[in-house]
């Protein structure tokens, strides 16, 4: 919550960054430093304090988590602002009200919530969706000037916003989706994208965060969190978060259950190469459902589809596939030893893909290979990255010598540039 003040943005050399956010300007105080051992990289951990103040940009308004860094600080008063600004932006909020009469969004999140609950959670889902932010200590300054669903239009402190958060029960959340999903028609068949990722949490006690393969590594437990997507009626059908530990193949069969549940029959599915795998293929199967699934351009397999058909179709106009800057080409193979049927295997070549793929492999090439030569003469261990490029010259006391590059391996992996399954 922002105090009715105004103070002198501190000098704290090295302590603080400014982060502007549409016409704000906060102030963010680095209270800490977090080593992390494997990586050898220290991390700042800041919170915000307070944000510029509008007519000079050397004082700033603070907010509760200044007076915890800075409690001597002598604060000025400022006179009241007004409740809620003179101009209110409606545009978008006429937009997101569209939808909300639409879909009966007010109405079905009515069963599950308080009317001042819902009312506060479309404030927020709006807020999310204006700012492209989910920070709390934000959310203030949206609501001053932006139409509110809340009674009154009432601004609700960043701590109510916390303690909000803090009472939705998963009952809550299972119930919305099924209510939701119930209003779907099940009779018209529709295409679920479904894809997942996960998020670093360096919050303690948060029963879903684990290790586990981190898309942006930094060494801390992770969440994973899925949508499931109707591409056909361009609508979203349900999310899910499960515990970082467990990976993309694992996650489909839960999801494939859920989506059973749901009543959907008529369904194919649109997978990311995360869900590319041999289980995964034969459980689609065993279920019946139709799928497009972008593969592993890393299995041996894919390359040497790849290989074999390459000079087939690039140049070939009537393999043009116009609208989309690709060429591509269709061939009927099994996926795997024991796969039990034949496969569609769509293979695509895209010239921009190529040349941004090359020449991104080319200077990684280059850069490694300077890398090694600076280690000449010296004992020194390479990682896997290296030995799979270079044959490794040592001499007998263990002292590097030289890299040689594989060229068999370097040239193969040239001419898969651009080539995707």
């Amino acid at each position: 919550m922002y105090l009715k003040s105004r103070v002198k943005i501190p000098d704290v050399h090295g302590k603080l960054i400014r982060l502007r956010r549409g016409d704000i300007t906060y102030i963010k105080y680095e209270y800490d430093r977090y080593y992390n051992p494997e990586k050898k990289y220290t991390y700042p951990q800041r919170a915000t304090i307070g944000k510029v103040c509008a007519d000079d940009d050397t004082m700033m308004i603070p907010n509760e988590a200044f007076l915890k860094y800075f409690p001597d600080a002598v604060l000025s008063d400022m006179e009241d602002r007004t409740e809620r600004s003179s101009c209110l932006r409606v545009g978008t909020y006429a937009a997101i009200h569209k939808i909300v009469s639409n879909y009966s969004l007010d109405k079905m999140l009515g069963q599950f919530f308080s009317k001042r609950d819902m009312a506060l959670l479309l404030d927020l889902a709006s807020y999310f969706i204006v700012e492209e932010s989910n920070v709390a200590q934000h959310y203030p300054d949206y609501a001053y000037n932006h139409p509110l669903y809340s009674s009154g239009m009432k601004i609700y402190s960043d701590a109510s916003v916390s303690d909000f958060f803090k009472s939705i029960t998963k009952d809550k959340s299972t119930g919305f989706l099924n209510e939701w999903n119930a209003k779907r028609n099940r009779r018209e068949r529709i295409y679920i994208s479904y894809d997942s990722t996960n998020k670093n949490c360096q919050a303690g006690e948060i029963e879903l965060a684990e290790f586990g393969h981190a898309k942006a590594d930094i060494g801390s437990a992770i969440i994973n969190y899925s949508v499931g997507y109707d591409l056909k009626n361009k609508e979203p059908l349900f999310y899910e978060a499960y515990p970082g530990s467990i990976n993309d193949v694992s996650q489909l069969r839960a999801m494939l259950g859920r989506i059973t549940g749901y009543g959907y029959k008529k369904i194919g599915f649109i997978l990311d190469r995360g869900y590319f795998s041999r289980g995964n293929i034969r459980y689609l199967d065993e279920c019946g459902y139709s799928f497009v699934i972008m593969a592993k351009g890393t299995s041996s397999f894919i390359s040497d589809l790849i290989l074999e058909n390459k000079g087939t179709f690039e140049n070939k106009r009537s393999c043009d596939m116009n609208a989309y800057g690709v060429y591509g080409k269709t061939v009927q193979k099994t996926l795997f030893e024991g796969d039990e049927k034949k496969r569609y295997i769509h293979i695509y070549h895209s010239i921009s893909k190529d040349a941004d793929e090359r020449e991104s492999f080319e200077n990684a090439l280059r850069e490694r290979t300077a890398l090694l030569m600076s280690h000449q003469n010296e004992t020194v261990e390479f990682g896997s990255a290296y030995e799979k490029y270079f044959y490794l010259h040592y001499d007998k006391d263990g002292v590097f010598l030289y890299p040689e590059e594989k060229t068999t391996v370097t040239e193969r992996e040239i001419s898969l540039c651009g080539y995707f399954v």
